[in-house]
């Protein structure tokens, strides 16, 4: 019998190079794919912790745990109006905070320059956080404190680590609207025919007081008011110490020359 002998095929160098440039693109995927795997899972697990912050005109319904409730979600503002004629905001905050720790906690405002850069406007600190998820707390915004109305502002809380480095907890911003006085009734400042307020008129009366009342004199028939007898003692009342000071004049302006003359 014979046994027939086949030779083994011989490796084709070209064919072996080509599978070897595909092994190594296929493995350059496969770690590229693996960061950008890496790189979502960690901006989605910041996304997902990072705090958060609300504002509104009154206190946002929370739940019993102080997680916000969709009824306080809804009512959430973007814009908190002024007291009416007055540069001051009244402002409800909420907060979803990122892994704080029991301490102090600093809310900041911060603005924009005409050229665009951000400055700090306004820092308030809050004492006494316990480290919780949730933070409640209101506000009284004003214009000395260095706010300006329609202007919007961004809001940051941060906190101290253990080497005094600053780390946000949550963000947000607030607009500060502006709400004009009310216009006053008809007839206040004065009636139809030009007369003085009432606090331009207890004025007048004041003065009319001290100068002995209108222009007929100071009692109810336009004669000058009744004097009470003075009492013994030093007291004397206003006329009599304005006579008496007159007389006390002419008599030193009479007696003095007559003593010079004497000598």
């Amino acid at each position: 019998m014979f046994r027939l002998a086949m030779a083994s095929p011989s490796r084709n160098p070209l064919t072996s190079s080509s599978h070897a440039r595909r092994r190594g693109l296929a493995a350059s995927l496969a770690g590229a794919a693996g960061a950008l795997a890496l790189g979502l899972t960690l901006f989605a697990t910041s996304t997902a912790y990072a705090g958060e912050i609300k504002v509104g005109t009154a206190a946002l319904a929370v739940d019993g745990d102080g997680k916000l409730t969709d009824a306080g979600r809804g009512a959430a503002k973007d814009e908190i109006p002024s007291q009416p004629g007055e540069e001051v905001w009244i402002v409800h905050l909420w907060a979803k905070l990122d892994k704080g720790a029991p301490g102090g906690l600093n809310i900041e405002f911060y603005g924009k320059l005409p050229d665009g850069k951000s400055y700090l406007a306004y820092s308030v600190a809050e004492e006494g956080y316990d480290g919780g998820k949730y933070l409640s707390l209101e506000l009284e915004l004003e214009g000395s404190k260095g706010f300006n109305k329609n202007k919007t502002y961004a809001i940051e809380i941060t906190q101290q680590d253990d080497k005094g480095k600053d780390f946000k907890l949550a963000s947000g911003k607030v607009t500060l609207g502006w709400t004009p006085a009310p216009a006053a009734p008809a007839g206040e400042g004065g009636d139809e025919e030009g007369k003085e307020p009432e606090a331009d008129s207890a004025a007048q009366d004041a003065l009319d007081t001290l100068s002995g009342g209108d222009a007929g004199g100071g009692g109810g028939e336009g004669g000058p008011p009744p004097v009470e007898p003075t009492k013994k003692g030093c007291a004397v009342d206003s006329d009599a110490g304005g006579t008496l000071g007159v007389l006390v004049l002419l008599a030193l302006g009479v007696t003095w020359p007559r003593r010079r003359q004497a000598r």
